[in-house]
């Protein structure tokens, strides 16, 4: 198996160190980070064409793993709600965008919005993006097969 991640997390804070009562257990257990990583966009396709839709109606494709945060059973406190990401490209393209799936768009089938992301960075096969919120994101992109079969026609 290939050792190389692909995929990071980093969650700022803002104010006292984890050690103060900052980010404290709602039920005095303990607080639990949620990050799941699904290897390609499959579970999320691009259904339908839409101006809220950050993928422009189709003309973006996932071109990175799709990375799950959520923070579970805490009270946050000062925490800061954002999250930054460094997420390795499986698929090269071009005019990259910072996305998150929203469950809420096209009537309840979901969609992928760029509201509250951006990319912060990008180097060598990885981009780096910040969002204000926890959700499931990815970077989506101009596939380079899909832009030259555009020029052809």
């Amino acid at each position: 198996m290939n050792s190389v991640a692909v995929a990071s997390i980093h969650f700022p804070l803002a104010g006292p160190p984890l050690s103060s009562p900052a980010l404290q257990s709602v039920d005095n257990s303990t607080c639990k980070l949620q990050f799941i990583v699904f290897r390609n966009g499959k579970l999320f396709p691009c259904t339908g064409n839409s101006s809220n839709l950050a993928d422009d109606g189709k003309r973006r494709s996932v071109s990175t793993p799709v990375a799950f945060t959520k923070l579970d059973g805490c009270s946050l406190g000062s925490v800061v709600h954002s999250v930054t990401i460094a997420l390795r490209h499986f698929a090269l393209g071009v005019d990259p965008t910072a996305a998150y799936w929203d469950f809420d768009l096209l009537d309840g089938h979901g969609g992928w919005r760029a509201e509250g992301c951006h990319i912060t960075g990008s180097g060598g096969n990885t981009t780096t993006i910040h969002c204000t919120h926890h959700n499931n994101f990815a970077v989506l992109m101009k596939q380079q097969q899909q832009q030259q079969q555009q020029q052809r026609s």
